[in-house]
């Protein structure tokens, strides 16, 4: 069922992937930053203001985080529908801050291990 929902399904990708993320493959686990992630494949938010169509007038790099965004920026850029995150960015990569950077902490349980920010 979830497949069928999905633009970009590819059975490789998919489900390597969320085996992966479910922590069955063994081995390191790996803690992705969305927002890292982003910034660094996409830096201008073209990508993301071509698919997600609340940000389609979002200026430059400011669509990475527009929740970031004054409430009068919204509505100047037709933003205000767009929903705030569901969990707080800063604990992305194990707790290393919105960019990856910081002093980190276990993140994957273990005393001084600490997970690979990707």
């Amino acid at each position: 069922w979830f497949e069928s929902h999905l633009l970009d399904y590819d059975v490789a990708s998919n489900w390597c992937n969320w085996v992966a993320a479910a922590g069955l493959t063994g081995g390191r686990i790996n803690r992705f930053n969305m927002i890292r992630q982003s910034r660094l494949y996409d830096p201008s938010g073209e990508y993301l203001r071509h698919w997600l169509h609340e940000l389609r007038s979002v200026p430059g790099d400011r669509a990475h985080e527009p929740w970031q965004l004054s409430e009068e920026e919204c509505t100047r850029y037709g933003s205000a529908d767009y929903p705030p995150p569901c969990i707080d960015p800063s604990g992305f990569a194990g707790g290393r801050g919105v960019l990856g950077r910081g002093s980190g902490g276990s993140g994957s349980g273990g005393e001084g291990k600490k997970s690979p920010v990707f």
